[in-house]
């Protein structure tokens, strides 16, 4: 039987058990993921969505979930993407990402997400860009993407990687 934990489950439990910090969530265990109340090795998965932006100690919320999972596990996390047009226009219209989402610490450039995870000791498998948006803006970005003065990052609101736990 293959065990799943989604960390910072909210009201949407994607796992056989899900842990999150909110006691007005659904999940079966309540507390803190930078201290998972779990043995180490246990789990032969991780899924975290949109959680991880919400830790004030990015590393040890990582290094926890690399902890319990077994040899050979796999984490699976979504995190908003600070390359995305829309943070630009807030930060020049003077307006902090932490302050659009008062209960966000940072975000993260695709980069730095995958910086962490390797400081965590996961080998990175895969990550992508997703969510990509359809706003009023989108034409535009996608002409300065396709004519090189933006990167194509900038089009997308969510990275997704996708990490593996070596041997012992």
């Amino acid at each position: 039987m293959s065990l799943t934990l989604d960390v910072g489950c909210g009201r949407r439990k994607r796992a056989s058990i899900g842990i999150d910090f909110s006691k007005d969530s659904d999940a079966d265990v309540i507390a803190d993921a930078h201290h998972l109340p779990f043995k180490a090795g246990i789990f032969d998965k991780v899924i975290s969505v949109t959680v991880l932006e919400h830790s004030p100690n990015p590393l040890l919320f990582l290094e926890e979930q690399y902890r319990i999972l077994k040899p050979g596990g796999k984490i699976e996390l979504v995190t908003d993407n600070a390359s995305f047009y829309r943070w630009s226009i807030l930060r020049f219209k003077g307006i902090k990402h932490e302050d659009y989402h008062e209960n966000h610490y940072m975000i993260f450039f695709p980069e730095n997400v995958q910086r962490l995870f390797r400081l965590a000791e996961f080998k990175v498998i895969s990550m992508e860009l997703i969510k990509r948006t359809r706003g009023k803006f989108d034409f535009l970005i996608s002409i300065l993407v396709t004519i090189g003065l933006m990167k194509k990052e900038s089009l997308y609101r969510r990275i997704k990687i996708v990490g593996e736990k070596g041997p012992e």
